[in-house]
């Protein structure tokens, strides 16, 4: 059986409510005013309220309606606060990994650049003594070649780690 994962946004707006009792709306208005965007106050109330029984069945909140109240009203729990601090914790150890493996990428980039750089030194290299040693030619451009093809295999490596780079900052 699947393992429940709370929706992180929706935990985050029921936690910032503060109050001892809340309705389904109370959350949505939170969560709008939390992730604004192009959504409709209705299709956003029906998605909250359809994590509410599954919220009650696993702990995390407890229905406090009162036979007065015309509309359910949820009180959250210690489990809730605890899996909260628990993501924090979670968010904080992710932040230290990103940070470790952008340098990482970091490192690699720079050395793939500089391995360009010495590849292409190098061809440039034998291509002047392909015009001084036209004896060697055939020697000279078997290594060209070679390097070449290492080049554009480098140049594709240096545009994936730009590209991971840049969808990350």
């Amino acid at each position: 059986m699947r393992q429940f994962t709370p929706h992180p946004g929706l935990i985050q707006a029921i936690v910032s409510l503060d109050s001892q009792r809340f309705r389904v709306t109370d959350i949505r208005d939170r969560y709008m005013t939390l992730y604004p965007g192009k959504q409709n106050k209705n299709d956003v109330r029906r998605w909250i309220h359809s994590f509410m029984r599954t919220f009650i069945k696993h702990g995390l909140l407890v229905d406090v309606t009162e036979n007065e109240d015309k509309a359910a009203h949820y009180r959250q729990t210690n489990k809730l606060h605890s899996i909260v601090g628990s993501s924090a914790s979670n968010n904080i150890n992710n932040q230290d990994t990103l940070e470790k493996n952008l340098t990482e990428i970091q490192k690699r980039l720079h050395s793939r650049q500089h391995d360009i750089l010495i590849s292409l030194g190098a061809t440039e290299e034998l291509e002047s003594l392909k015009i001084e040693f036209p004896e060697m030619a055939l020697r000279i451009d078997k290594k060209l070649n070679e390097f070449k093809d290492q080049n554009v295999r480098t140049l594709g490596k240096i545009k994936a780690l730009e590209l991971l780079l840049s969808a990350t900052s």
